[in-house]
């Protein structure tokens, strides 16, 4: 995330923080009678002034449009050539997304934007709320980034992250929710916060105070989101440079040397001093003061792979990095790391390949159920998938086939079926809100394979979205070409098992199917038998 995007997404949680305020407070207006129009005016405005950080972030002719305008001759370059029209229909706010393509504005429902919104009688938080959501979503698609403002939990990070630069120590999660509270209106009940944050609630009468004194800590990636964090951030990155030159000389680093080379005052060091302690990557036989005064350690065996780190954006993607291959060793069993500097992630495999394709079963219907309610369940969907795909060295490729859908490709077959496990495992487990759950069917297949324009085109791909179809909701199908390769290596708690011979839908000759089953993972196991035609 960089500068410029922290400062744009500073300015928005400024802006929101100001209205959570106001709803505290009572003192938000909604022009009750009149919704839709202040909506419409308030989502414009904020857009709005919010010119001067989106320049920061894109330049200073970077500009965004929020609404359909004659006027396509701004002055400097777009950032972006999409838009939204925001339409009054009395208790309702209609978002439309529009895509310039030769001076002429074409409606873009692709974009994910379209929805319609009640904003009559549905309460200032409410309002504030689907403010902020239009306006996010909005600018997000229009310079394609992620802000990481999905749902609450910014809120009280930013609490968090804000008492850690001003006292250099981490807030209990229950004060943390006390101080949300009495400052901001919030939704979330204090148990909700607690298993939001990763401390599991234990059900004894007591509120939730049993865990109200766990500390709330925030990693280094979450506190680069904020802005005042910059100055300790960048002191860490200067700290595992330092690391880097130790582990040359196979000696231990210490408060006194930073401190002194990096002229930290004693709040600074010990700031650096925690970051440090929970960074396993850069630092090994640590040595900490009670207070984090004082520290010592030596350099870890991975903190070479940070030698060309210079940032911290840079030092997020090398850790990342080297925390995903380390869980992907430990639950495939050993194998050789890929070589140092060979973006994988980016380079499309040729040959024998695994695709695993992927469909939201019965989308059509929770659509019409809900569709704001869906867009933000499908937003997560596209979250989860993408985790479980990438994390196994997929990569995710496009659309394919009817409904919300994903198409992944795989070097290793026993990386698509894991991918396709986990991936099953987190849409089972996820708290789905707003009583829409979906259910998600999967199908991964074997077979050879051209990569052309950063797609594939082969019979293989054809029989991967036709075995697909076979499957139902809460489902891995998993092709005979597939189970024949991974058949002995996959690990002991994943099992494939035969569901006998069935026909794919313009195929004569029959294949064994088999469907992917795990103990802690209730997967559905039965695959309807073929027609028979009379």
């Amino acid at each position: 995330m960089q500068a410029g995007i922290v400062g744009l997404r500073g300015a928005i949680t400024a802006a929101w923080e100001d209205d959570l305020r106001a709803v505290r407070q009572d003192r938000y207006d909604t022009t009750t009678g009149k919704e839709a129009l202040a909506f419409i005016q308030r989502c414009y405005s904020l857009v709005s002034d919010l010119r001067a950080p989106i320049q920061k972030a894109w330049g200073l002719g970077g500009h965004v449009h929020v609404a359909d305008s004659p006027d396509l001759n701004g002055p400097g370059p777009r950032v972006s050539q999409t838009r939204i029209k925001l339409r009054n229909h009395g208790d309702l706010v209609a978002v439309e997304a529009f895509t310039y393509t030769d001076g002429t504005a074409k409606h873009n429902p692709s974009l994910g934007l379209d929805r319609e919104i009640r904003v009559a009688g549905t309460g200032a938080l409410m309002f504030v709320q689907e403010v902020y959501r239009t306006s996010v979503d909005f600018l997000q698609v229009a310079l394609n980034l992620d802000l990481a403002l999905n749902g609450s939990a910014w809120l009280y990070e930013q609490l968090v992250a804000n008492h850690f630069v001003a006292t250099g120590n981490w807030l209990p999660v229950g004060e943390v929710y006390q101080r949300a509270t009495r400052e901001f209106s919030v939704e979330d009940s204090f148990e909700r916060v607690v298993a939001m944050f990763g401390a599991p609630v234990e059900s004894n009468g007591s509120n939730g105070a049993h865990d109200a004194g766990t500390e709330m800590t925030l990693t280094v990636e979450q506190l680069h989101r904020y802005q005042k964090t910059q100055a300790d951030l960048e002191a860490f990155v200067q700290a595992v440079r330092m690391a880097v030159v130790a582990d040359q000389e196979n000696r231990r680093l210490t408060s006194e040397e930073v401190a002194r080379e990096l002229s930290l005052d004693e709040l600074s060091t010990i700031k650096l001093g925690r970051l440090l302690a929970m960074s396993p990557e850069v630092c090994r036989e640590g040595e900490f003061s009670a207070d984090f005064g004082t520290w010592s350690f030596l350099p870890s065996y991975n903190v070479h792979f940070f030698r060309r780190a210079g940032t911290i954006d840079e030092y997020v993607v090398v850790a990342a990095g080297i925390s995903s291959k380390a869980e992907a060793d430990h639950a495939r069993g050993s194998r050789p790391p890929a070589p140092l500097g060979v973006e994988t992630s980016n380079s499309m495999p040729d040959g024998i390949v695994t695709f695993l394709m992927t469909d939201v079963v019965e989308s059509t219907a929770l659509w019409i159920q809900g569709r704001a309610q869906m867009y933000s369940v499908m937003r997560r969907h596209d979250q989860l998938l993408a985790a479980a795909i990438e994390s196994n060295g997929g990569i995710v490729l496009k659309e394919r086939g009817e409904g919300d859908s994903f198409f992944a490709v795989f070097l290793r077959a026993t990386d698509a079926v894991i991918a396709a496990l986990e991936g099953q495992k987190a849409i089972l487990a996820e708290p789905w809100r707003d009583e829409i759950r979906i259910r998600v069917r999967m199908a991964v297949l074997t077979g050879e394979a051209d990569a052309q324009d950063r797609d594939y085109r082969s019979p293989a791909v054809n029989r991967c979205a036709k075995l697909r179809r076979r499957a139902v909701g809460g489902q891995v199908l998993v092709s005979e070409t597939t189970y024949s390769i991974v058949a002995d290596i996959l690990r002991d708690d994943v099992q494939l098992v035969s569901v006998g011979k069935r026909r794919l839908e313009g195929h004569e000759r029959p294949e064994e199917i088999y469907v992917l089953q795990h103990p802690d993972v209730l997967l559905e196991a039965v695959v309807a038998q073929d027609e028979v035609l009379a």
